[in-house]
């Protein structure tokens, strides 16, 4: 009751009873008293009356005082204590707010049965007890982490009549595959139990008490740390419990990631690089990890021991077939109109887990990752040959020709110059210029334009070159006849051909020690190789001065000739690169081509331009999925299968809604929850279907199990008011201060107190 009278709006109120009191000495006052002989007769009659006039203005001063102090008494909103409401009412009335972790690590066994079992048949021992006893009036509310705003049981009576619903409920309660959000759960838990409401609020945590959940790095013990917003939610509760539904168990292996090494292209050997990791506390061996493709024979490797907290990397190579129309779904991905997707699984052999190992990882579902590989029918390249020969030999395109074999995963096209003008660009990953020095205007600006889409572009100049249409063409200007502004596609203007002729003399390579990617394999595999590669004539070149402060432009390789020439220069433009050699594709200006490294650095080089293209197609479960569709060739309205089979349809949005001509639209699907793979079914203005394939995983933070501390725990780490309980004790406890809010019966009392000043100081006043 003394904190009634502490409330700032109580004593506040306490003051104001005092201006009616004040409102009447100040009236009073207002009066000057002057004797006059006839007023004795007045005074006389007045006598009689002056008793009953100060009895009824006592009254309305009185009604005045009490009504000011009720005001204050609403705007404080007292509570009647518990042990009153339990004399007058003969039950307290206490709402019981479960929060529930159902999110994936609920499925670790705690001895026989998976903690998520444990923590219904808690819940349900908990609602029974209540239920039956009398001495609370209890309501029921039950949250969950996976959706805390979604209220699973919404403030309903919890009595012998409801109770068998309720424990149906709970029985239907499964684990979600998501990672549990401590924070906004136990926000949400706050905000509700701080909420209206007119009588008290107990809660109750159901946790397994994972690090991952409590501690969070970026928040340690600010106010937003889970274990601190409980804290403040207990302070406006009467009752708050964390039950641990878990055992001290939390050895765990996990496959974290799976990933290609570069682009997925058909009939080249592809890496797939697979990362195990050991969340436990021992070293495990022999360990065992497949890896399969839709469904076939799937491939083994052994991991020889993995340490405590330590993460392993699996290589797979694998080589997709060349891609049949008739053989599988074909798929359209971005600008690639020939590929086709497969299901890859990579998985921990549990076999392979026998005795005390097995007990290392608690958690299977992780035991396995999903990848949607989208694989292309080949990179393809065009090769412009500006310097055709009718022997092949001689051709400038003879030797880059030659890459085109099986293993490569390379398409090529070869054409001229004039081939070039009609080319359909978009239809090629790379393009060589060979000994090409001009392009139509129009032309020129088309393959910038490709360039910065993300096209690459390789231009290698030979003696067929014109310094001076070459620049005019790629390095002035955008070949579009505009003033030369050393903007052009091509990073260095050339000068002229230098060397020797005779090839009595030559220069070689010097790699730059920052080792670009297209030299890195053969770097690694023979350092010196590239250094014995023979350069007899070669085109002398300068870059703008500006380049020198570029980090858009890289020189990999120069000649060690007397002015350190340019060998190769690199230039991202937009999203896509343009890469310029100074010598030619051809024989005849070094022994280059003839060389081993020439075949390997071009695969590498053109594999580093096209990228890794693949489109992310993995999905965290929970997350949704935004699909890219081109409304002049689709159609707006999409499907998705789920790993059920059971369907989902949604019809795309603009990507740009202002933008009311754009054919670039959207289609999004929330909240996938299965894991497996999606398929989503795009329909052609041809009347052809096509299909993506989407891969939802587990979040990779459910994979670390461990266990808050027992030094954290003794730590006060939940405050004074929180009760860290065993499924076993709660039972034994209970909960004190079920008040009952007064501000409604004060509010009555307030209207009938002011109506009945007001009758009253009518009625008096009307008689006087």
């Amino acid at each position: 009751m003394l904190s009634w009278f502490l409330n700032p709006w109580m004593l506040l109120g306490t003051l104001a009873v005092a201006s009616p009191i004040l409102i009447h000495l100040l009236n009073k006052r207002r009066f000057k008293i002057v004797d006059w002989a006839a007023m004795d007769f007045l005074f006389a009659a007045d006598k009689k009356n002056r008793r009953r006039v100060q009895l009824e203005n006592f009254i309305l001063l009185m009604l005045r005082c009490l009504a000011m102090l009720l005001l204050a008494l609403m705007l404080a909103r007292p509570f009647l204590p518990s042990n009153i409401t339990a004399i007058l009412a003969q039950a307290q009335k206490v709402e019981r707010v479960v929060l529930i972790d159902d999110s994936l690590s609920q499925r670790i066994l705690n001895g026989s049965q998976p903690s998520i079992e444990t923590t219904k048949e808690s819940v349900k021992e908990l609602l029974s007890q209540l239920a039956g006893t009398t001495a609370t009036e209890d309501w029921l509310t039950v949250m969950l982490t996976s959706a805390p705003d979604q209220r699973l049981i919404d403030n309903e009576p919890l009595t012998t009549t409801t109770l068998n619903r309720h424990l149906q409920t709970i029985d239907g309660l499964e684990c979600s595959n998501q990672v549990a959000d401590y924070t906004q759960s136990l926000t949400e838990l706050k905000t509700y139990i701080g909420g209206d409401k007119t009588y008290g609020r107990a809660a109750y945590v159901y946790t397994d008490l994972r690090q991952r959940d409590w501690l969070i790095a970026d928040q340690a013990d600010a106010n937003s740390a889970p274990n601190k917003i409980l804290q403040s939610a207990a302070d406006l509760s009467i009752g708050t419990f964390v039950v641990d539904v878990a055992d001290s168990e939390d050895q765990n292996l996990a496959i974290t990631n799976i990933r290609s090494d570069g682009l997925l292209v058909a009939n080249k050997v592809i890496n797939f690089i697979v990362d195990v990791t050991n969340y436990g506390d021992t070293t495990i061996g022999d360990l065992k990890v497949l890896l399969q493709v839709d469904e076939e024979q799937p491939q083994y490797q052994t991991v020889p021991s993995i340490s405590p907290n330590q993460t392993q990397q699996l290589v797979f190579a694998y080589v997709f077939n060349p891609i049949s129309v008739d053989n599988g779904i074909l798929t359209i991905e971005d600008d690639q109109p020939n590929s086709k997707s497969y299901r890859v699984r990579a998985e921990i052999d549990r076999q392979s887990l026998t005795g005390d190992s097995l007990s290392q990882d608690q958690l299977s579902e992780d035991s396995s990752r999903l990848l949607a590989a989208s694989v292309i029918d080949g990179i393809s390249v065009l090769l412009v040959d500006g310097d055709p020969s009718a022997t092949s030999l001689r051709s400038e395109t003879h030797y880059l020709r030659s890459l085109d074999v099986l293993g490569t995963g390379l398409k090529m096209t070869t054409g001229t110059i004039s081939d070039l003008e009609t080319a359909s660009l978009s239809d090629y990953s790379v393009i060589f210029l060979c000994n090409v020095d001009e392009a139509s205007g129009d032309r020129t600006a088309a393959l910038e334009q490709w360039v910065r889409d993300g096209g690459s572009l390789v231009m290698m100049p030979g003696n067929r070159v014109r310094a001076a249409t070459f620049n005019a063409t790629f390095f002035d200007s955008a070949g579009d006849g505009k003033e030369a502004t050393g903007k052009g596609l091509s990073p260095v203007k050339l000068k002229n051909i230098s060397g020797d002729p005779t090839m009595a003399k030559w220069a070689n390579f010097e790699v730059n020690p920052q080792i670009h990617p297209a030299l890195e394999v053969i770097i690694q595999s023979d350092a010196s190789s590239l250094g014995n590669v023979d350069v007899f004539s070669w085109w002398t070149s300068e870059m703008p001065e500006s380049a020198a402060e570029d980090p858009s432009i890289e020189v990999p390789l120069r000649l060690n000739d007397a002015d350190n020439s340019i060998a190769m220069v690199d230039r991202s433009l937009g999203d896509g690169r343009v890469v310029v050699f100074t010598i030619p594709g051809d024989g005849d200006w070094s022994m280059w081509p003839s060389s081993p490294t020439f075949a390997p650095v071009m695969v590498d080089l053109i594999s580093y331009l096209a990228g890794s293209t693949n489109p992310d197609r993995s999905i965290t479960l929970g997350d949704g999925a935004t699909i890219p569709i081109d409304l002049s060739a689709y159609e707006n309205r999409v499907v998705v299968r789920d790993p059920e089979n059971e369907k989902m349809e949604t019809v795309a949005k603009p990507v740009d809604p202002s933008k009311s001509d754009s054919v670039l639209y959207k289609a999004e699907f929330e909240n996938l929850t299965r894991p497996g793979f999606y398929e989503v079914q795009l329909n052609r203005h041809s009347g052809v279907q096509e299909s993506i394939l989407l891969a939802t995983n587990y979040d990779a933070r459910e994979s670390r199990l461990t266990r808050l501390t027992q030094t954290k725990l003794d730590d006060n780490f939940f405050g004074d008011k929180v009760s860290l309980v065993s499924t076993a004790g709660l039972l034994d406890q209970s909960v004190e201060g079920g008040n009952s809010e007064l501000w409604v019966m004060i509010l009555i009392g307030l209207m009938a107190i002011l109506v009945t000043e007001q009758f009253l100081g009518w009625l008096w006043g009307r008689k006087r």
